[in-house]
């Protein structure tokens, strides 16, 4: 749920990062929807894929052997390093200047998968999905997709849920480099990886996102309808039904100009 507190001349801004990806990257809507505390039905598709994550989990606790990681491994990026799968919490904390007001904007998750290999930094995601080979002709990940693991792989991290500020920790590193595994639901395999080095058109395109974000959040920018039919079918909220429905309609009018 997004939420939106005020302090004097600060406005803090406090998300999920999942709430930021998927409505940047998928439907700029569910920002007034969540803000409105409107939840979709859980689909079928996400409830497999969170036991798709639960078993590989519990997978790599049965079978890997990883030894806890020090701080001092953590501040030496000569080291190889690797984190026990989802064991890792993040916090992005980006300030804004609006107009009328300073936002800090706060996105919280859970990594799926953190290693430094070779002084580079890894974030790892994985999307668990019944239809892989839908992925052979995508070049590139989805937005929503590609939004979720940058902002992962410029958070802070911690090894506790409920964190204070100075649990949180940066890993030393020389560069930093985001993977999108696409794997088999049957399988649990990665059928596809998309991956690359996070460079500064990747950070504009994050700075961006978060940016408009914010603006719609705080009622400075109206959202975007993305005009897709399919999308509005497939949400199952019937507020946000109603809501998208008004705004489909609104999308089509002809302008005055």
């Amino acid at each position: 749920m997004i939420k939106i507190e005020r302090e004097n001349d600060l406005t803090r801004l406090s998300a999920a990062v999942t709430d930021f990806s998927e409505s940047l990257g998928y439907c700029q809507y569910k920002i007034p929807l969540s803000m409105r505390g409107a939840k979709s039905e859980t689909s079928v598709a996400l409830v497999k894929g969170a036991i798709a994550h639960r078993d590989e989990e519990m997978f790599e606790q049965e079978h890997v052997q990883l030894e806890p990681v020090t701080t001092e491994q953590v501040q030496d990026s000569s080291l190889d390093i690797e984190f026990a799968r989802e064991d890792v919490f993040s916090a992005l904390h980006i300030p804004f200047e609006f107009p009328s007001q300073n936002v800090l904007v706060s996105l919280y998750g859970r990594i799926d998968k953190m290693m430094r290999v070779g002084s580079t930094l890894i974030i790892q995601d994985d999307k668990f999905t019944t239809k892989p080979k839908s992925y052979d002709l995508l070049n590139n990940p989805y937005p929503g997709q590609l939004l979720q693991v940058l902002t992962y792989l410029n958070s802070s991290f911690s090894m506790k849920k409920f964190a204070n500020p100075l649990e949180y920790f940066q890993v030393a590193h020389e560069q930093k480099k985001w993977q999108i595994r696409i794997c088999d639901s049957r399988t649990k395999k990665p059928y596809k990886i998309y991956s690359d080095y996070q460079n500064s058109d990747s950070q504009k395109y994050l700075h961006g996102s978060l940016r408009l974000f914010a603006s719609i959040a705080l009622g400075q920018t109206e959202p975007s309808h993305h005009n897709s039919k399919a999308k509005c079918n497939a949400c199952r909220d019937r507020k946000s039904t109603r809501l998208n429905s008004s705004h489909s309609q609104q999308s089509r009018m002809p302008s005055s100009a």
